[in-house]
């Protein structure tokens, strides 16, 4: 189970995404929680530094003591334990003075302060009424005065407060925020499960289309895929289609085999050694080279064609420059002047071997003949990967017949037209594997100029 949930891609998106999620709401909580906090302890220490400007408006010199009236403007004060109490230590840290809410005073120790310090901090006191050993929290603010023409009586004025409340409100807080934050989580649990459902139901529909077609509902994938993902599902029906006209250009190979190989075979039945052995022996010569003709020819035309290239296209440039290179070479004793038309930038998605077949093919049948003038134009389509090959020479041309019986289905080795070789055959069958046409037509050089578009 655990094996085929990472294996998969709304499980593995959904994992990470929960574990994203978790962290995130533990960071955000501490954020919030710390802030509040901070604004919780702001608060409080103006709240007591009020109180302490309160005692410091009441309290009156007496001696080297301070007077404060029985009854303080700050009715807590004057309550026992209310919370809230107020208390006065000299520069030594004796306790001078403190307010009727204090029950323990001997059980508070604080520091006297220099004038004009101020310090708030949170101190624990015990509690000896409730038998507490661990004591209350108080919140402590503590101002340093200097009374007197010279200031020479120093005292620190301090307010505390208990903490219980200011705790309870930051427990409440932190109550309300994990449950909005984990109302929030579920919700975006949610979310996040329906948008990976929706984000990967593209995935889904290449599926459907795979299955659909292994049941035989379809030759191709179809579906109206997202445009991330069409260059995977064009490559899958290139693929498709590729493998589609292979197996059907190794049946019609086959056919081709066995149906041009019944008229040598009927011949060499009807063979008679004893009446006539040097005929007989001619006609063995001539149809076995017409069986080893034809199976060339038919081995040839099987492996002339491989599927398309997905990966990456051929130069065409340099290839071409080269197959004419060669052909210089070969007809170097009737040499032609070949314009060759071809920008660097050209390329065909297919296989290498078949591109040197279609222009090696044209070009030397160029060569061959026309009188000695060669136009090749080769560059890619426009609008796509498509590529568009021309060549014309200055010869005597093909006729219509001659074109019709080539480009005919079922012309075997045997009934070729002399002048029109293995090779163009070759060319018509390379042509037809990549979904291509291919057109004859009289040049403007008076010659034929033979044209293919390959998709």
């Amino acid at each position: 189970m655990r094996a085929s949930w990472l294996n998969s891609l709304k499980g593995r998106l959904s994992l990470v995404t929960a574990a994203v999620l978790v962290i995130f709401v533990l960071f955000i909580s501490g954020a919030l929680e710390h802030a509040y906090r901070i604004s919780l302890a702001e608060a409080k220490q103006r709240e007591l530094q009020l109180h302490v400007y309160t005692l410091l408006a009441v309290a009156e010199p007496d001696g080297e003591r301070l007077y404060f009236p029985p009854v303080l403007p700050e009715q807590r004060f004057n309550q026992p334990d209310s919370g809230l109490i107020g208390m006065v230590i000299d520069g030594s840290g004796k306790l001078i003075w403190r307010s009727a809410s204090a029950i323990s005073p001997r059980q508070i120790q604080l520091r006297p302060l220099p004038q004009g310090d101020q310090a708030f901090t949170q101190i624990v006191m015990p509690d000896a009424a409730e038998g507490d050993a661990e004591g209350r929290r108080y919140s402590s603010f503590r101002q340093g005065v200097a009374w007197g023409l010279d200031n020479q009586q120093q005292f620190t004025f301090a307010v505390l407060e208990d903490a219980a409340p200011l705790r309870a409100q930051v427990a409440q807080f932190r109550s309300t925020l994990w449950r909005w934050l984990g109302f929030g989580a579920v919700l975006l649990v949610l979310v996040q499960w329906l948008v990976l459902r929706w984000g990967l139901a593209p995935l889904n529909t290449v599926a459907r289309a795979l299955q659909k077609m292994q049941r035989g509902g379809s030759d191709t994938l179809q579906g109206n895929f997202p445009r991330e993902l069409q260059p995977l599902t064009d490559n899958l029906n290139l693929l498709i289609e590729n493998e589609r006209r292979q197996r059907e250009k190794t049946r019609n190979t086959l056919a081709d085999l066995a149906h041009s190989m019944k008229t040598p075979l009927a011949v060499l039945k009807g063979l008679n050694f004893s009446a006539d052995p040097r005929t007989a022996y001619n006609n063995l010569i001539e149809q076995v080279q017409r069986m080893d003709a034809i199976v060339s020819y038919q081995l040839q035309r099987a492996v002339a064609t491989t599927p398309k290239s997905i990966l990456r296209g051929v130069e065409v440039a340099p290839l071409a420059q080269k197959i004419v290179a060669a052909l210089e070479k070969v007809y170097r004793e009737t040499p032609a002047e070949v314009s060759l038309h071809c920008p660097e930038d050209t390329l065909f998605y297919g296989d290498e071997g078949d591109l040197m077949e279609l222009l090696g093919n044209l070009l030397d049948n160029a060569y061959k003949y026309g009188a000695g003038r060669i136009e090749a134009a080769i560059k890619n389509h426009d609008s796509d990967r498509g590529l568009h090959i021309s060549v014309a020479d200055n010869g005597p041309g093909i006729s219509e017949d001659q074109w019709r019986k080539v480009t005919q289905r079922g012309v075997r080795a045997d009934e070729r037209q002399p002048g029109q070789g293995i090779g163009l055959a070759i060319v018509i069958d390379i042509v037809h594997s990549y979904g291509g046409d291919i057109a004859v037509a009289p040049s403007a050089m008076g010659g034929a100029e033979i044209s293919i578009d390959l998709k």
